[in-house]
C-alpha cells in the first residue's frame, strides 16, 4: 500500500507492534526488508501519479478494461501496472484462488511459474511469501542494499519480467535526489530507458539514461530475471 505503517493503537490504548509476536516476526522483518526493496518502483509509481494522477493501487480492470471479469467483486488488486497482488489475511490461510486478467501473461513473483491470463487459480499463500504476481512484459526497480534506520544504501537493480515468446516492449522508470525539488528545475533526476527485445532464443536488453541524477551510475544495473528463464541475456547500454 501507498502508506505503511508497523503499528496500531486502539482505543483501548493497547497496541500492536510486530516485536510483540515473537512466532512471526521473522517473517514481519523479512516482509518489510521487501518492501524496502520495492521502493523505487514506489517511487516511480508516485511520480506516474504526480505527472498524470495514474493511481498507484488500483483495481483490475483499471490496466484490463476489456475482461469483464475485473469488474466483479474483488480483494485483488494491481499495484502499479507490473504487479498483482492478492492478499490472504484470514488466520491460517495457506491457498487461496485468484483470478489473472485476459489477455497478459503472468509470472509468479517468487516462482517464475509461467501462467495465461483468464483463468482462476490456487495460489499459495505462506506468511513469508504472500501471493504476487508480475505481469509479462514488464520491468521493476529495486534497492538490492541492505537497509537499516542508521545506514542508508543504494544498490539499483531491476526485476525483469519478459515476454513468454517474442516480442519487444519498452519500460521506463524515474527516480530523483529523493529530499529536494531540484527536478523542477531540471536537476538531480534521472529516467532509466529500456527496451527489451525478446526471440525464442534470446533477451536483448537496452539500457539508457537520461537527467542529471545518471551520473551516480557508472554501471550496468543489477538485472534480475524468473528463476524459470533459460534464454540467453544480452545486457548492454543503448
Amino acid at each position: 500500500m501507498p502508506r505503511f505503517s508497523i503499528h496500531s493503537w486502539n482505543d483501548d490504548a493497547t497496541v500492536n507492534e510486530p516485536w510483540m509476536f515473537p512466532k512471526i516476526t521473522d517473517q514481519i522483518r523479512d516482509l518489510i526488508r521487501f518492501r524496502y526493496r520495492l521502493l523505487p518502483y514506489f517511487y516511480h509509481l508516485m511520480w506516474r501519479y504526480h505527472r498524470g494522477f495514474e493511481p498507484m493501487v488500483r483495481p483490475m480492470f483499471y490496466d484490463s478494461p476489456h475482461d469483464l471479469r475485473c469488474y466483479e467483486e474483488s480483494d485483488q488488486m494491481m499495484v502499479g501496472s507490473a504487479l498483482l497482488a492478492a492478499p490472504a489475511v484470514e488466520p491460517g490461510v495457506r491457498s487461496r484462488p485468484a483470478y489473472l486478467p485476459d489477455g497478459a501473461h503472468w509470472y509468479d513473483f517468487w516462482s517464475g511459474r509461467r501462467l495465461t491470463g483468464g483463468q482462476t487459480l490456487t495460489l499459495s499463500a505462506g506468511p513469508k511469501r504472500p501471493p504476487l504476481l508480475a505481469r509479462a512484459g514488464s520491468l521493476i526497480a529495486a534497492n538490492f542494499a541492505r537497509q537499516s534506520f542508521d545506514s542508508r544504501d543504494d544498490r539499483r537493480g531491476f526485476y525483469l519480467f519478459p515476454l513468454f515468446g517474442t516480442g519487444s516492449f519498452t519500460a521506463t522508470s524515474f527516480e530523483d535526489d529523493g529530499e529536494s525539488y531540484a527536478y523542477k528545475d531540471g536537476c538531480c533526476f534521472c529516467e532509466w530507458c529500456f527496451e527489451v527485445r525478446c526471440s525464442a532464443k534470446t533477451i536483448r536488453v537496452y539500457v539508457s539514461r537520461t537527467g542529471k541524477l545518471a551520473r551516480r551510475w557508472s554501471s550496468l544495473p543489477r538485472l534480475l530475471l524468473p528463476r524459470t528463464e533459460s534464454r540467453t541475456v544480452i545486457y548492454r547500454f543503448a
